[in-house]
């Protein structure tokens, strides 16, 4: 299963680390066709003047309300963490692996 996760990554910045999980994410997860992702979309809160930046992953059918994953990116050397209830699904080991995969340079699905 999954888990909450704690990753060191290269890049210039946390938001530069999370444009690219943002990217990949929309590509690979929300448009991927996969019934995991199926009732799921990502918001982007990348504007860093208000808190860290951060990917929500929340019910597509629940515009409001807490969020099932947060992904936050953070710091100097950027750590990016996930937390949240879909954490400890295999929905949540599979965005985990493929937010390690992405941060260490691959960009496939």
């Amino acid at each position: 299963m999954g888990g909450t996760l704690n990753l060191q990554v290269e890049a210039p910045s946390p938001v530069a680390a999370l444009q690219k999980i943002n990217s990949n994410g929309a590509k690979c997860w929300m448009r991927s066709g996969d019934r995991r992702f199926r009732d799921l979309h990502m918001i982007p809160e990348l504007d860093t003047r208000v808190g860290r930046p951060r990917l929500l992953i929340m019910r597509s059918k629940k515009q409001q309300g807490l969020p099932l994953l947060v992904i936050e990116a953070s710091g100097s050397p950027t750590t990016i963490s996930t937390y949240g209830p879909l954490a400890s699904t295999r929905t949540g080991a599979q965005i985990n692996a493929d937010i390690m995969r992405w941060s260490g340079g691959e960009a496939s699905c």
